[in-house]
């Protein structure tokens, strides 16, 4: 389906640097890393309202103004005159609270007054002006140039300070911005425990700093002296080598992906929670990560190691009480040898799939099912190089988003492409062709527009209600189906691609027999266990390849029903080393295989 127009919103960012920019979503909001541009959010505030804005760090309610304070000195101990009347200044500064959000402002303009308040009846008076937004408002005293303590809060605007002792392990936040210049931006973003959370600089590499805890407003990385817990915090990862933190993880811990080194990050060591006085950063794993974006899929982390072709998991792991790393793509090695993952996704619903664009635009899919036990990796061939890809859920299911540049007539051009959907009730509503469009009309037709993108083409293939049909041109964006097909109502028109399935050589060992490995072997009897398929071949070789009957009892004129069930198949008298079933669909129809049979004969 096209759009009627496209929009655009600007960006500080070139096309170069994208693979560089990090980003994690916040609701309406992503947040925005690349190691060249100071922080940034994507703001999204209407179908067609975006913006790109710098972070403004700090708490977003402002700091009081119009602080006054007042001595009141009711008893300057005249009756001794005076002698025990000793006045001290005392400086007060007050911040704004908003309990609603949890955020509290930086501290107001200090003020002074000179009383002795050890005295009965003296006191100080400290009034300020209302901020918009505040619930109420915190009181800080430094007694004789000493640190700020707290005092008090107060829903008002004054505050009686009569002898009230600073509580100075309770300090008002300090402003701070760690990424104000370059060399400081950061290239790494994500959440943990409420916070935002950024690192890898080009002046600390090995560097992670959190905000503040428990505020609804995420840019804010003031703290206090001394610290409190929910201070924003910063930390070092230290490890013999420098560790540039290439990614961060949000588990039930913080996992730091370094190039060199995977690392834990707790509070204690233990699972404790991260605070501003208490970060444990232990080494767990020694394969380091690259700069994909890990994938997060229930408690397993996928990622790309930063040296070789391939992809590993991290998991918790029991028996070492701490993270595992697997190779996942140990038994599909050739289709990593010499390339990279540059984008991937993962589709959770309806069938658990990881999609990966290589940087050759090739696309990987990965089938995981961890609780079954079932994985493994295919490669999906188009016609054309897919650059990037994304998952959005729609409908109940996770729609794979690409974005495909194709050579066609005419030129180079780049799509955005969305995959058809797994589920459908007829046939003709499925879709299994490449760059395809569909649509349904009131009156049935044999001729279609709309096809501009396969301008010149002339291996369209199509489904017309639930019939296919191929070798058909485009000329004028339009397509005229042959006598043979007629009209139809419901149409998918795209380019066609096979769809092959071939099993693992033979390798058991036989019962009093041995090893099948260097003898003479053929498949026998043949078994596939299909659903919802139609028009197959099977066979035990590429060119030894046959229909599998399905047409039983459908009316003269109707499509054939859908494969259901357990499919016997005698296979040709073929004789080799290796006994392989091969299954092969050409045409733009369903196809799925839940098992694959055979009856081996084993030679001497």
């Amino acid at each position: 389906m096209g759009v009627a127009r496209a929009y655009r919103a600007g960006s500080p960012y070139n096309g170069v640097e994208l693979a560089e920019l990090d980003l994690e979503q916040n609701a309406d909001t992503l947040y925005l890393a690349h190691l060249d541009h100071p922080p940034a959010k994507l703001v999204r505030r209407g179908h067609a309202d975006w913006e790109v804005v710098s972070l403004t760090f700090g708490p977003a309610i402002a700091a009081p103004t119009g602080v006054n304070t007042v001595a009141t000195v009711a008893n300057t101990d005249s009756e001794n005159d005076g002698n025990g009347y000793f006045p001290q200044p005392a400086t007060y500064v007050v911040t704004a609270v908003n309990d609603e959000s949890g955020q509290e402002s930086r501290a107001s303009t200090p003020d002074s007054a000179f009383n002795d308040l050890t005295l009965k009846r003296n006191y100080n008076g400290i009034s300020w002006s209302a901020v918009t937004g505040a619930s109420r408002y915190n009181l800080y005293k430094a007694d004789n140039s000493q640190f700020y303590g707290y005092i008090g809060t107060t829903e008002d605007l004054f505050f009686r300070d009569d002898n009230i002792g600073p509580a100075l392990d309770r300090a008002p936040p300090q402003g701070d911005n760690p990424f104000a210049a370059a060399g400081d931006y950061p290239s790494t973003v994500t959440f943990h425990e409420q916070r935002l959370l950024f690192a890898r600089t080009s002046n600390h590499p090995n560097a992670v700093w959190g905000s503040r805890a428990g505020t609804s407003e995420f840019e804010n990385f003031d703290r206090s002296r001394p610290l409190r817990d929910s201070d924003a915090y910063s930390f070092a990862i230290a490890a013999g080598r420098v560790n540039a933190v290439n990614q961060l993880v949000s588990t039930t811990s913080l996992i730091a992906l370094t190039g060199d080194a995977i690392f834990n990050v707790d509070g204690d060591g233990q699972g404790g929670v991260l605070t501003a006085n208490a970060q444990a950063v232990r080494r767990q794993v020694g394969r380091g990560c690259a700069r994909l974006n890990p994938l997060l899929i229930d408690n397993v982390v996928f990622y790309r190691p930063s040296v070789g072709n391939a992809v590993r998991t991290l998991n918790y792991a029991f028996e070492v009480e701490g993270l595992k790393s697997n190779d996942v793509s140990i038994f599909s090695p050739h289709l990593f040898e010499g390339h990279d993952i540059v984008s991937w996704a993962y589709a959770q619903e309806p069938r658990s799939l990881i999609w990966a664009a290589r940087a050759d635009g090739k696309l990987l899919c990965f089938t995981w099912e961890q609780e079954q036990n079932v994985w493994g990796w295919t490669l999906c061939e188009t016609d054309g190089r897919v650059l990037s890809v994304c998952a959005i859920s729609e409908g109940g299911e996770d729609r794979l988003y690409l974005i495909v540049e194709r050579d066609m007539p005419g030129g180079t051009r780049r799509f955005v492409e969305r995959m058809a959907a797994a589920r459908w009730e007829d046939v003709a509503e499925s879709c299994y062709l490449d760059c395809a469009v569909s649509a349904e009309f009131d009156e049935a037709q044999a001729s279609f527009t709309g096809l501009w993108h396969l301008e010149g083409r002339s291996d369209v293939a199509g489904i017309v209600d639930g019939a296919a049909v191929t070798g058909l041109s485009v000329s004028g964006g339009r397509v005229t189906l042959p006598p043979s097909i007629g009209t139809g109502r419901k149409v998918t028109f795209g380019l066609p691609f096979a769809a092959e399935v071939r099993s693992l050589p033979l390798r058991v060992n036989m019962e009093g027999e041995g090893w099948t490995i260097g003898r003479r072997q053929q498949a026998g009897q043949i078994v596939l266990d299909l659903a919802d398929t139609r028009s197959i071949r099977a066979g035990v070789a590429p060119d030894k390849l046959f229909p599998v009957k399905q047409r039983l009892d459908e009316a003269w004129g109707d499509p054939d029903a859908l494969m259901n069930g357990a499919y016997l198949i005698d296979s040709a008298n073929h004789v080799s080393g290796d006994a392989e079933v091969h299954v092969r669909q050409d045409a733009p129809l369903p196809f799925t295989l839940l098992g694959l049979f055979m009856e081996p004969v084993i030679g001497g």
